[in-house]
């Protein structure tokens, strides 16, 4: 039953994550930050309930949580982007 749950809990981070994915390439900021946030708790839900000695298990959850950083990296990078100045041109 725990194989099972840690696989269905996987897929749906999977999902979420390329959700988040598409709220980036979007430009939607604010909404995937805070879909970030949920993705962040299923990551850990889904350590919760891996098995401590299973390899894949690990390797599944440590690029998860990679792909996670990647986002908030990104997200961060382009809110930074929006919050930028706009340079008015003198006139002459």
């Amino acid at each position: 039953m725990v194989v099972n749950q840690f696989a269905d809990i996987s897929k749906d981070l999977y999902n979420q994550i390329k959700f988040i994915e598409s709220r980036v390439k979007d430009d939607s900021f604010k909404d995937a930050v805070k879909l970030l946030s949920t993705a962040e708790k299923t990551c850990e839900h889904l350590e919760s309930v891996m098995t401590p000695d299973n390899q894949l298990q690990t390797h599944i959850v440590n690029n998860r949580r990679l792909e996670i950083r990647w986002l908030h990296d990104n997200i961060e990078q382009g809110l930074k982007k929006k919050r930028k100045p706009v340079k008015k041109r003198l006139s002459k």
